[in-house]
Formats: C-alpha cells, sequence, structure tokens
C-alpha cells in the first residue's frame, strides 16, 4: 500500500513537472501599451483634437458676446432705474432673465455636444488602436498585449513596451481626418 502511494505521488509528480515544461517561462511573450499616451499622440488624434478646440473657441466667443449683452443689458437697467416705469422695468427684467436662460442653455448644449464629439472620436481611436494591437500580437507571437497607462497591471516584467511602434503604425495605416460624424 505505501508502495502504490509512492508510485502515484511519483505519476503525479512527473506528470505535472511535463505540464511545466510544456509552457516554459521562455514562451510567454508580454507586451504593454499605454493606450492614453496613444491617443495624444497619434496624429488623427492631434487633428480631432486641434479641430475641437477651435469649434469650442468659436463656441467661447458666442458666448462672451451673450455674456456681454447681459452686462449691458445689466448695467443699462440701473442706469434707466430711476426713470422707468414699473412695467418698463418688469420688461427689461424678462427680457434679460430669457437671455440669460438662452445663454445658459446655449452653454450646457455646446458641452454635451463637445463631450459627445470627443466621447466618439476616442472610441474611435480606440478602436483603431485595439485593431494594431492585435495584429502586432498575432503576428509577433506575443502571449498577451495589456493596457498600461490604467494602473490594472500592478506589475509585469516585460521588457516590450510596444506604445511608439503601434503610435507609427497607427499613422501610416488611419491617415487623413477622423470621421466623427
Amino acid at each position: 500500500m505505501n508502495m502504490k502511494k509512492t508510485l502515484v505521488i511519483a505519476m503525479v509528480l512527473s506528470l505535472s513537472l511535463g505540464l511545466v515544461r510544456a509552457v516554459r517561462a521562455e514562451d510567454v511573450k508580454i507586451g504593454g501599451v499605454n493606450f492614453q499616451q496613444a491617443l495624444n499622440e497619434v496624429e488623427q488624434g492631434k487633428k480631432a483634437k486641434a479641430a475641437l478646440k477651435a469649434e469650442f473657441d468659436a463656441k467661447q466667443k458666442k458666448l462672451q458676446i451673450q455674456q456681454e449683452d447681459l452686462k449691458k443689458m445689466q448695467e443699462d437697467a440701473q442706469k434707466q432705474g430711476s426713470v422707468l416705469s414699473q412695467d418698463a422695468m418688469a420688461a427689461k427684467q424678462k427680457a434679460f432673465n430669457d437671455k440669460l436662460v438662452a445663454l445658459q442653455k446655449d452653454m450646457a448644449t455646446y458641452r454635451d455636444d463637445l463631450v459627445a464629439k470627443e466621447a466618439k472620436m476616442t472610441g474611435q481611436i480606440l478602436q483603431n488602436l485595439k485593431t494594431v494591437t492585435a495584429e502586432v500580437g498575432a503576428k509577433e507571437g506575443y502571449t498577451m498585449i495589456v493596457e498600461t497607462s490604467q494602473d490594472a497591471v500592478l506589475y509585469a516584467k516585460t521588457k516590450d513596451d510596444l506604445t511608439q511602434r503601434l503610435i507609427g503604425m497607427y499613422n501610416q495605416r488611419f491617415t487623413g481626418p477622423l470621421k466623427m460624424e
């Protein structure tokens, strides 16, 4: 009986060692990609961010004009307050409130629009980056490629930071403006 246990243990150990040899550390190839860095450095991303900034700046100018109009209305109402009738003053106050509500609505609309466009742009670029990453992984025999900017991987022994290579490949393949519509 003791001999059988020893034989069984020996067989289990030899099978375990065989499995360990089948998946050796040299066979595991892990790479890392910083998608946040890639998002900021791919050409389409830079161009799309510049376009969004230009759009933001133009909308910001419109909002500033509306704010200046409101300020002028308020100053005029204060100057004329003593000479205007109560009805005229109420009409000026209503016009001011209407313009203020319109300004607040425009601000919210512009903000929501820009946030949606940025999210769409980011999603498209990330999808393209994932495509390029999968191709590199398959072509170069990576077991795993991890995203490193989100601190999800606390430690990985790898010397293969693929970020710059993927940015270069992305820029070669995905040229022209990013379609955000």
